[in-house]
């Protein structure tokens, strides 16, 4: 890294004169590249960190044009100019050299017997060499990880070699802006590493995008710099690296060592993720046999048990959740983004399910991207926890979870029974798209024998059996309707009818006349009865 300071301090360049203040311009950046040029646009055709050289021939007569040139460098994000004065231009105005100051702007003077074509070489050479010895180091560093990568070193000995490299503090990250793992400098109690993270959640929070770097306060409430270099591993959602005090790294480490100490981790951080996938996949094989197992009417003779080294418990207690992203109901196919959502969702919760449901497991299906949750232990608290779980994962990945829930079972054997109506409920709630956040399993009895029946063929059974009150729209017709199913289900009992609907008995007498006459048969009879309940159960999810 060659600055122009770096440069105007060796001996070979101190005939070089900074025309301009050293206090009051900054000649600490890093020269990228250097370029000859006599053209005023030259803005348009150099890259950032150059310095420029000229002879500045087309201001010879009107030297004011310099302070235009000057603002085009510094839009250009140029790191100076160097002019060959003697030819074109005798000394340099000292309006030019206040304006530069002004701005902020390294103004050198180079001497007529220069040539600035061999100036031009010289200057890359010296910038040159010294990328080659960052380069170089670089390497050496990105070998150094590839063997700890092939010897199959942990993340925590890869963020120590690291931090002993760069002689700083590290951290490391998950998506979920958790620590994974950091370096021996956190170690201490007075130096907690949580107290950095909480700040740079907060600043990612603040500024709503995620920002290389950051100032924020130590334990002792110094400030300092943090540089946050990203990890990939998923294509949207990456880790990240968190490199304290980033500034007193020393030469030669440069940003694009800690770029090949990065690239080597994400290595390291996907082929756990794949380790974990597969060991995840082989628990998930298991539950689709126990499910097939217990689901088929003949099963194998040999007996199917229980296997405890996957997590499961026996209990008196299971109920299955289903678990998938709201967004993703009006997709066929998810997005790579969504996709991502889920499959990080299901490892956060992988992760911290012990902290809601004790003995919970967690189960992923690769191929449609859903999670189960298997509880088995009971859990009064089951929505709000459920709640608890959305709001998290909507605040760390932007995901809102919708989960379906079965019925709870006391035998294991009956697992396959909560997982099927967990699906039957996220089945329907796709059909329909509900987007409600938590939907219970409901027993629709012989309602769900209808469900595979052509819409128009039960619409007509039910207009046949409900006449007028099928699908009503008049007022007197709806309440009329309710009292009907009302009274059916108090088993054709006007006193507890009247209960329910906060009515006088005779309102309810005179009510279910009136039903009887639109429909033109008794109500309690049961050659009508059954026909009654049935059509207003299947003509209420219409309404």
């Amino acid at each position: 890294m060659t600055t122009i300071a770096d440069i105007l301090n060796l001996p070979r360049y101190s005939d070089l004169k900074l025309l301009t203040n050293a206090h009051q311009t900054d000649t600490d950046q890093t020269v990228q590249s250097v370029e000859i040029s006599e053209t005023p646009d030259i803005e348009y055709y150099i890259p950032n960190g150059v310095l420029l050289l000229t002879t500045a021939m087309s201001y010879a007569d009107d030297q004011q044009g310099l302070i235009s040139l000057i603002d085009s460098l510094i839009r250009a994000k140029a790191v100076g100019l160097g002019i060959k004065t003697g030819r074109f231009l005798g000394e340099i105005e000292p309006q030019i050299i206040e304006y530069a100051e002004k701005v902020n702007f390294p103004l050198i003077d180079i001497p007529n017997n220069y040539s600035l074509g061999s100036l031009l070489h010289q200057l890359l050479n010296q910038i040159w060499g010294t990328r080659y010895e960052e380069i170089s180091f670089a390497l050496d560093i990105q070998k150094k990880f590839f063997n700890l990568l092939l010897q199959n070193a942990t993340n925590q000995i890869i963020i120590n070699k690291l931090s002993q490299i760069v002689k700083t503090p590290i951290i490391l990250l998950n998506p979920f802006k958790e620590i994974m793992d950091y370096s021996k400098h956190f170690n201490h109690s007075s130096n907690p590493v949580q107290h950095y993270v909480n700040q740079i959640v907060q600043k990612i929070h603040e500024t709503n995008k995620e920002d290389d770097s950051f100032i924020i306060n130590s334990p002792k409430g110094h400030e300092i710099q943090i540089s946050l270099v990203p990890i990939q591993v998923h294509s949207h959602f990456p880790h990240y690296l968190v490199v304290v005090n980033p500034e007193q790294i020393p030469y030669p480490i440069s940003s694009f060592a800690i770029d090949q100490a990065a690239m080597v981790l994400s290595f390291v951080l996907f082929k756990n993720e794949k380790v974990s996938e597969s060991q995840q996949s082989i628990a998930t094989e298991y539950f689709k046999e126990l499910i097939d197992y217990h689901s088929s009417s003949d099963p194998s003779v040999r007996s199917f048990e229980l296997n405890m080294k996957y997590g499961y418990l026996l209990s008196d207690y299971y109920q299955v959740v289903h678990v998938f992203s709201q967004a993703a109901l009006e997709d066929t196919a998810p997005s790579l983004n969504q996709e991502e959502r889920l499959i990080l969702a299901s490892q956060w919760l992988q992760k911290h399910i012990p902290d809601y449901f004790t003995n919970g497991l967690v189960l992923f299906f690769s191929v449609t991207k859903e999670t189960i949750i298997l509880i088995q232990r009971e859990a009064p608290d089951l929505d709000e926890k459920l709640l608890a779980i959305r709001t998290q994962l909507n605040d760390s990945l932007n995901i809102e979870l919708i989960f379906s829930i079965g019925n709870p079972y006391t035998d294991w054997k009956r697992i396959n029974q909560s997982y099927i109506e967990a699906k039957l409920v996220f089945d329907e709630r796709k059909s329909k798209l509900q987007t409600q956040p938590i939907i219970h399993y409901k027993d629709k009895g012989m309602v769900q024998l209808f469900h595979h029946l052509e819409k128009n063929d039960v619409r007509f059974f039910c207009e046949n059996i409900l006449k007028d009150f099928a699908y009503p729209k008049d007022p007197t017709l709806i309440e009329l309707r309710k009292t009907l199913s009302v009274y059916l289900g108090a088993q054709c009992e006007i006193a507890s009818a009247a209960s329910t609907l906060f009515v006088h008995r005779n309102t309810v007498k005179y009510r279910i006349l009136r039903c009887e006459e639109i429909l033109g048969h008794a109500v309690n009879s049961p050659s009508h009865s059954l026909n009654l309940r049935l059509a207003l159960a299947l003509s209420e999810e219409n309404l």
